[in-house]
């Protein structure tokens, strides 16, 4: 059996484990304590200053042009194009993703949830000890250490999970009878119905 093989078996092993134990996806165990107990990963940025790549120096689209001299070399800049200015707001802020740090609850554990590529990360005493990229397990180290803490701070996220679902739900509600109200308003102002 080849190496390749035998990781494949020990990820399948530890992925049947980490199901089992309801580790896996963002409405897992860690998911949960991650969004509840956590706080959120927020990146702020303007739509000038919001890059994620680097530009190409060496692209230069403007246009100018010199104005001759009597000698034939290029004189005093006679005009330039304008690059377009892009339209931006002052600030917008991306919700990235969620992070818990347990050192305020005396535990040596982060989890961290990132939203764009549903990744899950947890590490314990500076070590990665679990690993989860868009449902694929890459990492799991199934220690009774860090995996009695989860259990722990599971029992503490499981109701604080319906409260602030129930708390969504109100708020969402309180929406739409504001928006039914605003259309009613606006229909009974614009034609007398």
């Amino acid at each position: 059996m080849s190496w390749t093989q035998k990781e494949k078996a020990v990820r399948e092993k530890r992925t049947i484990e980490a199901t089992k134990k309801n580790f896996m996806g963002s409405a897992g165990k860690l998911g949960l304590i991650a969004q509840t107990l956590g706080h959120q990963i927020i990146r702020q940025g303007t739509g000038i200053m919001d890059v994620t790549y680097l530009e190409d120096p060496y692209d230069n689209d403007i246009e100018t042009e010199f104005e001759k001299t009597i000698s034939g070399q290029d004189g005093p800049q006679m005009y330039q194009e304008t690059p377009e200015l892009p339209e931006f707001q002052d600030e917008i802020n991306f919700y990235e993703g969620y992070v818990f740090d347990g050192l305020s609850r005396g535990m040596h554990l982060e989890i961290k949830y990132w939203n764009r590529n549903q990744k899950l990360e947890v590490t314990y005493k500076g070590y990665q000890v679990y690993k989860e990229i868009g449902g694929e397990l890459f990492a799991y180290a199934p220690f009774d250490d860090w995996e009695d803490l989860i259990t722990r701070l599971y029992k503490v996220a499981k109701p604080r999970s319906k409260e602030l679902k129930e708390q969504r739900e109100v708020e969402l509600g309180e929406k739409i009878q504001k928006r039914k109200s605003t259309f009613w308003e606006k229909l009974q102002t614009r034609w007398g119905v």
